[in-house]
């Protein structure tokens, strides 16, 4: 019951989520966003601060090594990981920092902490209507000074400061009856909106365009890494697969689960969850011609196959059987 509570929570009210396992990556030095533009796939040339801009960290084949959100600082960029990715992501780009680069990259986990509220009234929590999305503004809130911006992907109000400060408004949004969401919850809510998780669906088995981050990519910018084979994907649609969601008739295990239709492999599964409001559902790579929602597939795992309805993402009003 308190999954399901939380989870009403998080549609219909508000929800906080403790984004444990975000990594916060602190990239400084006067060649910061020269460094960023080169690394990632979208366009840091005009980044100021206060901006908020979603990026892919690519390898040089075009595959995902991590999604962020970066944000704009006075003197440096934060970059938000995916949970669990902090370490590969700062490993990764140390790497190719050069002699002369005027950049470093550092963990900011001591001096940064972020949650995020989900939910129609999370503004009306916060005292504070954003005018647009992923821009932050500095808000006051029970005396603690933190950023916020409106995110669309997540849709959610995301919050950073420093950890005393968010721990500080974390207590305060509790008592003002503002339910925390377990992760099992998030979980479920994160299946729900079809959003791509570290290690599941973000591998380096496939690419930005397959796992729907297009928005999070400039094709008018210069060189970056992997920058051809994305610029050729697009240029020519040869996007292979698509991210898609599942119904599934009944809950099956995920461990290397495959999909099949007309007796063919046409894909895999990447997250299976119990949603309150749709049953079992989750998340898997389709190959392109498949990809329709209402189709129904296979879903095969060990000696277990059962049946499943392929939906639009988000989740939203269409139902299992027609």
């Amino acid at each position: 019951m308190a999954i399901e509570r939380e989870e009403r929570a998080s549609w219909p009210d508000v929800a906080l989520w403790k984004a444990a396992g975000w990594g916060r990556l602190l990239v400084q030095g006067e060649d910061r966003l020269a460094f960023l533009q080169r690394m990632s796939t979208n366009d840091f040339r005009a980044m100021q601060p206060g901006m908020v801009l979603p990026t892919v960290f690519t390898t040089p084949i075009g595959r995902i090594v991590d999604w962020t959100h970066a944000w704009a600082m006075e003197a440096e960029v934060l970059l938000l990981t995916s949970p669990g990715a902090g370490p590969v992501l700062l490993s990764w780009l140390r790497q190719y920092i050069f002699f002369r680069d005027r950049v470093r990259v550092e963990d900011g986990a001591d001096r940064w902490e972020t949650i995020g509220l989900i939910g129609p009234r999370a503004t009306e929590c916060l005292g504070w209507a954003p005018e647009v999305s992923y821009a932050s503004q500095p808000i006051q809130v029970a005396g603690m000074e933190v950023l916020a911006a409106r995110i669309d992907f997540p849709p959610l109000i995301w919050i950073v400061g420093s950890p005393a400060h968010i721990r500080a408004l974390q207590e305060h949004l509790e008592k003002q009856g503002v339910p925390a969401m377990e992760e099992t919850t998030w979980e479920i809510w994160r299946v729900e909106q079809g959003i791509p998780a570290w290690g599941r669906e973000l591998t380096e088995a496939v690419n930005p365009l397959e796992a729907g981050l297009r928005f999070a990519i400039s094709f008018q910018k210069g060189c970056y890494i992997g920058q051809e084979v994305i610029a050729r994907l697009e240029h020519y649609e040869k996007v292979r697969r698509r991210l898609i969601g599942l119904y599934l008739a009944e809950e099956i295990p995920m461990g290397g689960a495959r999909l099949e239709a007309e007796g063919r492999d046409i894909g895999w599964l990447t997250s299976v969850v119990r949603s309150p409001r749709w049953g079992p559902i989750g998340l898997g790579y389709v190959q392109r011609e498949y990809a329709k929602p209402g189709r129904w597939v296979s879903v095969r795992s060990g000696e277990r196959t059962v049946p499943a309805r392929l939906a639009r993402l988000p989740f939203s009003e269409h139902p299992l059987h027609p």
